[in-house]
């Protein structure tokens, strides 16, 4: 009897060491929805789908990579103070660009978006994908700093949080 206590206290021990930060199945989910917002650029399924998979892993990965904390603006400061790399929305942002350019696509345009831009303590910077040829402001923004690696996306008009104007041309 004794055993069996063991073993299901040991047990229980390692399932504590277990994290699995978002389930496979919202996985799935989150990435059909974006998958239908860049399919509604009118670009290729393939393209769409693809990129919308890539990007919510690879904005999973870049939070691993800058050792990221919660919230956003705590990861700001550890940046500023020098106790991280990175993690800065602009750093987000160019870094998601770099991703999304080594994919080849042929159906994207990119250009970074900014919100409140010159305000210290407010200003924020995303990623926008559009249709080859179309407007920024037509575009989906890829946001990963947001929601502190969980990528948040919408329709650049329908973002309710910011007001995005574009930084630069083309990318």
């Amino acid at each position: 009897m004794k055993q069996y206590i063991y073993l299901i206290l040991v047990l229980l021990l390692f399932q504590g060491c277990t994290n699995t930060p978002m389930l496979p199945k919202q996985d799935d989910i989150k990435t059909k929805k974006l998958e239908s917002l860049i399919e509604s650029l009118h670009v290729d399924k393939k393209e769409a789908k693809d990129l919308a998979k890539k990007a919510i892993i690879h904005s999973k990965y870049l939070a691993k990579e800058y050792n990221l904390v919660k919230p956003p603006l705590f990861q700001n400061f550890l940046v500023n103070i020098g106790l991280r790399k990175k993690g800065l929305c602009w750093q987000f942002a160019y870094d998601m660009l770099s991703f999304a350019k080594a994919q080849n696509y042929k159906s994207f345009d990119y250009y970074i978006g900014g919100a409140n831009i010159g305000d210290y303590w407010s200003e924020h910077n995303v990623l926008v994908v559009t249709c080859r040829g179309c407007s920024f402001k037509d575009g989906i923004l890829l946001d990963p700093w947001r929601n502190s690696g969980d990528l948040y996306f919408d329709k650049l008009k329908d973002d309710k949080k910011y007001s995005w104007k574009q930084r630069g041309g083309l990318r």
